[in-house]
């Protein structure tokens, strides 16, 4: 098993090297082609509040971050030479109700409705056709701000060719596009398939929440990247997918590590671990209740839940600490896993401040790669999950095998006399009312005298076979030595012990025909709880021997023995 989790390891760590290089390098990048799109970025007249700057260059324009209720205007004049076919504005508004003014004509509107509600409005991007000959025309944007805190810089709008801009824009995010599809279609399929299984293997829990941390960094990560719209061009929606999947996430994660943190570790580590497993059910509670009932949104609670995860990080890290000292560090793969998932958070989430509060270029757009740290962090949980249930299994089928040997005749298949004492004892505490029969088996002595030894084992292989195949389904059989047989009926409502018995004999002719050597017989007795209703099972089993033993004289006094 060691030398399976050092492979692993291995492996996941070139896993992680590979796709950190693909993710940080310029391959997913791609250079558009000029006729198909044409950028708005200078010459624009910005009113912010009562504050009025002229003649700006988008891409190096930086202000205070701006607040609930403050009003942004920005008018520019479109160039002079119109080339792009199929145009649209494709602009980039965060927490905004936009109006777009074309030519001094209202032309385009979102979220006003939304605003007056106080409702949450989102962010990404709209594409708002204009007419073909659009040279020299002038467009206003007005924003109202619906969040504290909202933005400090724009997004430089384009006009691109409409046929082109989605093409355009899956090309260049191909790579994030792949990884986050690959995350959601793999948390879907798993957590359908271990929600099967996790009824029967309690195990697959861990699976389970292997499904959902993939699905939910997926979908944060398709919309983060704008993806999403793929699938719907509504801001709303992939404002609440996008946080709603951000904040319900980690909490999958500190699932996953239920069973390791209470493996030899002392008080003060499980309490630390359910104190951050209360914290972040604690937010996510509140969070969800607080933007359903929109007292505050989602995006004002961003920091909170950076602070829960620096936590979170700074635990698994304790922990980590903890079996390194204690020499009980045994998911190498998993804390690798977790350990490159926890450098690309912060790296995240350093970035996203530095890019929001720090700096402003259209060259130094925040863009999140902890898509990748995700996936590598999935790949270490597979990989853990794969090892711990092999040794489950494993485990399972050692104790297995231990049970079989110690409960089970190895000659016949039949239960042995240790399991026979067990059965006594659970149909004592039975309100049914059961049956016993006890059988001998005929001329085993006289078998092994004239026949051999292997002559007399099929004879008692063959009675086992019978017993089997005749009162199998009704109850259990058991050898309990030697020539010695007993049968448990745990339940007689609707047996018929007639037609058993006629189908008993019926089963021995058979054998008897099929190898008239072997002259298969066995004398019988049978008691029901019924009629001895004061008999414990040991006493109903001796009754029914006495009644065998009676028919074996009988037998031999018609000289059939």
């Amino acid at each position: 098993m060691k030398k399976r989790q050092k492979i692993l390891f291995y492996i996941l760590i070139i896993v992680s090297v590979l796709f950190l290089l693909s993710c940080l390098s310029d391959l997913s990048k791609v250079k558009r082609d000029k006729e198909n799109y044409q950028e708005l970025n200078e010459g624009w007249h910005i009113e912010i509040n009562d504050q009025v700057y002229e003649n700006v260059a988008l891409d190096e324009f930086r202000f205070h971050p701006v607040n609930k209720g403050d009003v942004i205007r920005m008018k520019c004049t479109l160039p002079s030479r119109a080339y792009v076919d199929n145009p649209v504005i494709k602009f980039y508004s965060i927490l905004s109700d936009v109006e777009i003014r074309y030519n001094n004509q209202i032309y385009y509107r979102y979220g006003k409705e939304q605003l007056e509600k106080g409702q949450l409005l989102g962010y990404g991007y709209h594409f708002i056709h204009i007419p073909q000959y659009y040279a020299g025309a002038e467009v206003e944007i007005i924003l109202h701000i619906s969040e504290n805190d909202a933005f400090s810089s724009f997004k430089v709008p384009e006009i691109y060719n409409s046929d082109m801009v989605l093409r355009d824009f899956v090309i260049q995010n191909r790579v994030p596009l792949a990884v986050n599809m690959f995350l959601i279609l793999f948390g879907v399929l798993v957590v359908v398939v271990s929600l099967v299984f996790v009824i029967t293997y309690h195990n697959f829990w861990k699976l389970v929440c292997v499904g959902f941390f993939s699905l939910g960094i997926g979908c944060w990560s398709l919309c983060n990247y704008d993806l999403i719209i793929l699938f719907t061009y509504n801001l709303r929606v992939k404002a609440y997918l996008e946080y709603g999947a951000l904040y319900i996430a980690p909490l999958f994660v500190l699932l996953y590590f239920w069973g390791d943190a209470f493996v030899t570790r002392n008080k003060k580590v499980h309490g630390a671990y359910l104190g951050l497993l209360l914290v972040q059910a604690v937010f996510d509670v509140t969070a969800f209740t607080l933007q359903f009932t929109n007292v505050r949104h989602f995006p004002t609670l961003l920091r909170i839940q950076h602070l829960i995860l620096l936590f979170i990080a700074g635990g698994v890290v304790a922990l980590t600490i903890y079996d390194l000292v204690k020499k009980q560090l045994t998911n190498k793969v998993l804390i690798l896993g977790f350990t490159m998932l926890m450098i690309i958070g912060l790296y995240d989430m350093a970035h996203f401040s530095f890019v929001k509060y720090c700096i402003a270029s259209k060259n130094v757009q925040y863009s999140s790669i902890l898509c990748v740290g995700a996936l590598i962090f999935v790949l270490s949980q597979l990989a853990d999950f794969g090892v711990s249930i092999g040794h489950i299994f494993l485990q399972g089928a050692r104790t297995k095998l231990l049970e079989h040997m110690a409960y089970v005749d190895e000659m016949t298949g039949l239960v042995n006399r240790r399991r026979c004492e067990e059965i006594w004892d659970s149909l004592d505490q039975s309100d049914c009312d059961y049956g016993i029969f006890a059988f001998d088996l005929n001329f085993l002595k006289r078998t092994n005298d004239t026949k051999g030894h292997m002559m007399g084992d099929q004879l008692i292989k063959s009675l086992a076979d019978v017993l089997k195949k005749v009162f199998g389904s009704f109850g259990e059989v058991g050898r309990i030595g030697g020539d010695e047989y007993i049968v448990f009926i745990p339940d007689l409502t609707g047996v018929s012990i007639e037609k058993l018995t006629q189908q008993l004999e019926h089963e021995m002719e058979q054998k008897n025909l099929e190898n008239p050597d072997l002259n298969l017989s066995a004398a019988y007795g049978f008691c029901r709880h019924s009629d001895n209703p004061d008999m414990d099972a040991r006493h109903l089993y001796r009754k029914a021997d006495a009644a065998m033993y009676e028919m074996k004289v009988a037998m031999k006094s018609t000289r059939e023995i």
